[in-house]
C-alpha cells in the first residue's frame, strides 16, 4: 500500500509541464489575503511578546503568518493577528473567538490555561509562483523555521513552550476567517516560567506527542484511487492538504517520540558545546535579520567545537517539536577538524556521529543541486530524512506535515547557530532526489526532506 504523501513527495522532485499538469492553479486569479483588517484595534508588537527574529528560509516570499490567541497577558484577551511589517498586534477577535480555537484542540485543561498560543498559517499564493507543485511542502518547512524561532526566543525567557501539531484544521480555518490559499500548519503553546500547569504536562508527554489521522483516513488507499480524485482540486497539494487534515480528534491516535537505537559503523563522539546553553539563548536577543547570500562558500576548515556545537544545540529548539523521532539526521562531511570526510548519521540521544559511508565527493555533490556554482566549499552539509511509509504508518498522511515541520525547525536551528559561530547555514531548495540519495547511500526507503549547509559566507 502507497500513501498519498509518497506520491505527492514524488511529485515534486520533477515539475511535469504538459498541458494537462494540475499544477497550473491560476494562482492571478484568485484573490489576494486582505490582511490590513481596517478598524480593528491596534497594540504595539514589543520583543517581549513576539521574537523579532523572522526566519528568512522563504526566500523573502513571506508565506507564514502569525495569529496570537492571548491569555491574561499584556494586552485584553482574544484573538490578535501579528502584523510584522507594522510591530502591531491587531484584535480580529475577542472571548467567543478564543473558545472556539481553544475548542479545536486536544488537552483541553492544559490548553486553556496557555498564556499565549501562536498560531501558524502558511499563505500559498506567495509561494507557488517560486515553487509550483511543491509550494505545500516548502511553506511548511517555513512554518516549522517561524516555530524554531518562537520555541527558541521563549525559552530565553525562561518560559515553558509547546509545540502542538494536533488541532481540528477546519474549525480553527473557520475561526479565524482564513481565505481558501491559506492554511493552518502548526501552534506553539507558551506558558509563564512557574506555571505548574506546564510543569506536571511535561511529564504527561504534551508537547512530545504527535497525533496520527491514520484511524480516520477514507479511501484514499491505493495510487489509483488518489489519481482519480487530482481531479478534484487544482493541485496535488490542495489534495494533500485535505488527506493531512483533522477532522475528529476522538479518532486520532497519540503517538510518543520514538525511541533511536546506535548504528553500526565507526563512532566518532562529540567534543562538548563550545558555549553554555544559557549563553546560546541569552546571545539569541543581540541577532537581527541577516542576508540571505545565495553565493559560493569561501574555502575554510571548521572547527570541531563548532561542528560538535552545531549538533547539540539542535535539541534547544525541540528536536522532535512535530516528528515523534521519526526524522533521520544525516551529516556529510567535507572540511571539519579531526572528522574524517565521509556520510555519518548522527544519534541526539548518544551524542555521536556514525560513519556510513567514506564517500563524500565534494564536486559529485555540488552536481546534485541545480546550482552548483551555489555549494561549492561547504564545510559541511546535514540532510535530513524519513521513511514516508514507516511515518505514514505511524501519523497517517498526517506525518507528511509533521515531517515537514521539524525538517524546518532543524533548518533554523541550524541557521540561528551558524549566525552565533559566525557562519553561515542554508537550506538549498532544489536538488536531484535520486542522484544525492545514491552518491550518499542512503537506504532505499527513505526520502530526503531537506538540506542544509554549512560553511562560511564571503560577507564573514
Amino acid at each position: 500500500m502507497r500513501y498519498f504523501s509518497e506520491i505527492y513527495h514524488e511529485s515534486t522532485q520533477y515539475i511535469p509541464h504538459g498541458s494537462g499538469d494540475p499544477v497550473i492553479m491560476h494562482w492571478e486569479k484568485q484573490a489576494y489575503a486582505d490582511k490590513r483588517y481596517e478598524g480593528c484595534n491596534r497594540y504595539p508588537l514589543t520583543a517581549a511578546f513576539m521574537p523579532l527574529l523572522a526566519p528568512i528560509s522563504a526566500d523573502y516570499l513571506n508565506p507564514v503568518c502569525v495569529y496570537a490567541v492571548v491569555h491574561g497577558g499584556e494586552v485584553p484577551d482574544g484573538v490578535y493577528y501579528v502584523d510584522r511589517a507594522e510591530s502591531k498586534l491587531v484584535k480580529i477577535g475577542g472571548v467567543d473567538v478564543r473558545k472556539a480555537i481553544l475548542a479545536s484542540f486536544p488537552e483541553q485543561e492544559f490548553i486553556t490555561e496557555a498564556q499565549t498560543i501562536f498560531i501558524y498559517t502558511g499563505l500559498l499564493e506567495r509561494a507557488v509562483w517560486r515553487f509550483r507543485e511543491a509550494a505545500y511542502r516548502q511553506v511548511q518547512m517555513d512554518v516549522g523555521s517561524a516555530c524554531a524561532n518562537t520555541i527558541l526566543l521563549a525559552k530565553s525567557r525562561g518560559q515553558k513552550v509547546f509545540a502542538l501539531g494536533g488541532f481540528v484544521d477546519d474549525s480553527i480555518a473557520v475561526a479565524l476567517k482564513l481565505g481558501a490559499t491559506e492554511m493552518p500548519m502548526a501552534a506553539i503553546a507558551v506558558f509563564p516560567e512557574k506555571s505548574m500547569v506546564a510543569f506536571n504536562s511535561v511529564d504527561d508527554g504534551v508537547g512530545e506527542l504527535a497525533y496520527s489521522n491514520h484511524a480516520e483516513m477514507g479511501a484514499y488507499a491505493g495510487e489509483d484511487e488518489c489519481r482519480m480524485e487530482i481531479s478534484r482540486y487544482p493541485s496535488r497539494f490542495m489534495l494533500q492538504n485535505r488527506l493531512e487534515n483533522i477532522d475528529n480528534l476522538n479518532l486520532c491516535m497519540k503517538v510518543r517520540r520514538l525511541n533511536v537505537q546506535a548504528l553500526p559503523g565507526d563512532e566518532f563522539p562529540l567534543t562538548p558545546s563550545k558555549f553554555t546553553n544559557e549563553y546560546y539563548l541569552r546571545e539569541l536577543w543581540y541577532l537581527r535579520t541577516d542576508k540571505k547570500v545565495a553565493a559560493p562558500f569561501v574555502h575554510g576548515t571548521l572547527d570541531l567545537d563548532d561542528f560538535s556545537s552545531m549538533l547539540r544545540w539542535l535539541e534547544l529548539a525541540q528536536l522532535n517539536a512535530f516528528g515523534a523521532g521519526l526524522i533521520k539526521i544525516w551529516v556529510v562531511v567535507f572540511d571539519v577538524m579531526f572528522v574524517y570526510a565521509g556520510v555519518y548519521r548522527y544519534i541526539p540521544v548518544r551524542k555521536s556521529i556514525y560513519m556510513q559511508s567514506g564517500s563524500a565527493n565534494p564536486k559529485k555533490f555540488n552536481k546534485c543541486f541545480a546550482v552548483p556554482e551555489q555549494v561549492q566549499n561547504s564545510m559541511f552539509a546535514v540532510v535530513l530524512t524519513s521513511n514516508l511509509n514507516e511515518s505514514c504508518q505511524v501519523l497517517g498522511n498526517r506525518g507528511y506535515r509533521y515531517m515537514n515541520l521539524n525538517a524546518g525547525v532543524l533548518a533554523e536551528s541550524l541557521y540561528v547557530s551558524a549566525r552565533l559561530l559566525n557562519k553561515t547555514a542554508r537550506e538549498e531548495h532544489f536538488f536531484y532526489h535520486d542522484e544525492l540519495k545514491k552518491l550518499l547511500e542512503i537506504p532505499e526507503t527513505e526520502s530526503i526532506i531537506s538540506t542544509v549547509l554549512i560553511g562560511k559566507s564571503p560577507a564573514r
